[in-house]
């Protein structure tokens, strides 16, 4: 549905996905209508409202591109790309919902800049297909291992070690420490640069 608003595009999918499975996959591209109006929250709505309703079956879920009819510092630009994160962070929580970035160049698009050439739309096919493939091989159920039975290790002293530092039978297990450097004398406080004795005298 080319020039479609996401309204228009998620209400007339509904009816017509109603009877895929987990199995299938629903590609979602729009967006770039409410972000040139400066509608992004609307747009986001549409789709979260969308994805809510319809978790029988997987969507994948277009980023709108870079707008190269306009400036790069175009007020659109920026929306498009805040439109971007916030619907990827909006569908954090919604596993069956996949966003999809294009990361397509200029040379992708027509001489006007906003509609994709026959290359751009060959490029977004592909990724699109890749997205597809990715999904259906994370869904494949894990391998289970049979499980190994180790050895129960043999209790030591410090295994048996208490939670006061003592063993089972009451015992302390720590025997007295002792060490082999050499004890230094004590330095007396006389010797103390800071000690001041009788015979010393203050100016």
């Amino acid at each position: 549905m080319p020039g479609s608003r996401l309204e228009h595009i998620t209400g007339l999918a509904r009816s017509e996905i109603s009877h895929l499975s987990r199995n299938d996959f629903v590609v979602v591209w729009g967006g770039t209508n409410h972000i040139s109006k400066n509608e992004s929250d609307s747009g986001l709505r549409y789709m979260r409202k969308f994805a809510l309703s319809n978790r029988h079956t997987n969507i994948i879920a277009v980023a709108p591109t870079h707008r190269h009819d306009l400036p790069e510092f175009s007020c659109v630009n920026q929306q498009t790309q805040i439109f971007n994160r916030k619907r990827r962070k909006m569908t954090k929580d919604i596993h069956h919902v996949s966003v999809v970035d294009t990361n397509l160049t200029r040379d992708d698009f027509t001489r006007h800049g906003l509609h994709l050439n026959s290359i751009g739309k060959e490029m977004i096919a592909k990724i699109i297909e890749q997205s597809i493939r990715t999904l259906s091989l994370t869904g494949i159920p894990a391998i289970s291992l049979n499980w190994k039975e180790v050895p129960l290790a043999t209790p030591t002293a410090e295994t048996m070690m208490g939670p006061t530092g003592k063993n089972v039978n009451g015992e302390h297990n720590n025997p007295a420490r002792s060490s082999c450097k050499p004890k230094r004398p004590p330095i007396t406080r006389s010797k103390d640069f800071l000690w001041v004795t009788g015979s010393s005298k203050t100016v």
